[in-house]
């Protein structure tokens, strides 16, 4: 296992699985732009190693996933710092929604607004039945700012979406889980066994695979069905150059003789 410390960031790598812990614990792990600026650092680090197959982001303490954007700078922007924070903040999470390997959120706590609209970005999430989700931007007069409008519609649908951001209402995970966005609830003791579980499950497949499925879903939810069928055609044609993928039909037949 190898561990590495940022300011705001903890990243801890165990075999092929890496862990990001936003550490803001103080303040809930509001985000701010150092942490942003961080959390593009390591993804720049650990786009490209191969090893690594899997990332897990999660926040510090037992409070708290994250809690969105630091109100106390956030309340100092003027409207021009205000669209570039939010621009940064909808690329870093585009980023993570189409980062090339799978991205599992471990919610701890609350995701609120931003902390939401990054549980939403990744790919998976597992939470405690302690975790608590909603946009209360609203309640302060403003909306969410980093994709939330986006991804609530995507993966929540548009009624879902339009009540948690309308209302600014806090939702505990066992009525999200009727909500449709979440993989796995499970005990708080349970969290990180589970998730890393999880983890280890993906971390087990070819990297490829993992990359161009995650792509051709990704993009399938932006098409009409008939050319999300011609992406998923040409991905599935792309994936035959790799020799991994007759290494696993010539595995699965053998077993099977």
């Amino acid at each position: 296992m190898t561990l590495s410390t940022l300011n705001t960031l903890l990243t801890k790598r165990e075999d092929a699985v890496f862990t990001v812990t936003v550490n803001r614990a103080d303040k809930l792990n509001a985000f701010n732009p150092e942490v942003l600026s961080e959390l593009n650092q390591v993804l720049d680090r650990i786009e490209k190693e191969e090893t690594l197959k899997v990332v897990i982001i999660t926040g510090a303490g037992e409070k708290a996933f994250v809690v969105g954007n630091d109100l106390e700078q956030l309340a100092k922007l003027d409207p021009v710092a205000a669209y570039e924070q939010m621009r940064l903040g909808q690329r870093t999470f585009l980023r993570i929604h189409e980062f090339p390997k799978p991205v599992i959120a471990m919610v701890n706590g609350y995701a609120l607004g931003g902390g939401f609209e990054l549980a939403l970005s990744c790919d998976l999430i597992v939470a405690s039945e302690k975790a608590t989700f909603g946009f209360p931007e609203i309640n302060l007069n403003t909306m969410p700012g980093w994709g939330g409008t986006q991804l609530a519609a995507k993966k929540l649908g548009l009624n879902r979406a339009k009540e948690m951001i309308l209302t600014g209402a806090y939702y505990p995970a066992n009525v999200c889980a009727e909500f449709g966005f979440l993989n796995r609830i499970v005990r708080h003791e349970q969290l990180e066994r589970e998730t890393m579980a999880l983890a280890d499950q993906l971390a087990e497949k070819a990297p490829f695979p993992l990359k161009i499925a995650k792509e051709a879903i990704n993009k399938g939810a932006e098409l009409n069905l008939s050319d999300g069928f011609q992406f998923e055609a040409h991905a599935y044609a792309v994936n035959y150059s790799a020799p991994h993928t007759e290494e696993g039909f010539a595995k699965f037949l053998t077993r099977t003789k």
